[in-house]
């Protein structure tokens, strides 16, 4: 590595502004996972990530990508889990993602 992980946080921002700008639905995503995964792995505060990654679900849901979608889904589900969520709540986000996996 030649420089911290916080240091690629804006460069994928800018990643999925420019992918939405020229109408890459797919490489714009793909940079709000990837940025999503990064901002867990340099320990921000959870309740923080969670916010983050409830907008990004819709985000992805807007955009109709699915498997950006289910990514997501997948973190959210472990940073819930990771705060104490309540156990009905995360087996509303498995339905969803076994839904997702079954098409």
């Amino acid at each position: 590595w030649t420089s911290p992980l916080q240091d690629t946080i804006a460069p994928l921002l800018k990643g999925y502004q420019v992918g939405l700008e020229i109408g890459d639905n797919d490489r714009a995503c793909f940079c709000l996972v990837v940025r999503s995964y990064r901002i867990y792995f340099m320990g921000q505060p959870l309740a923080s990530i969670q916010n983050e990654l409830e907008a990004t679900v819709q985000v992805m849901t807007q955009l109709k990508q699915d498997s950006a979608r289910l990514r997501i889904l997948i973190l959210l589900a472990t940073v819930k889990r990771l705060r104490g969520g309540l156990d009905a709540e995360a087996g509303a986000d498995d339905k969803i993602m076994d839904s997702m996996l079954a098409t």
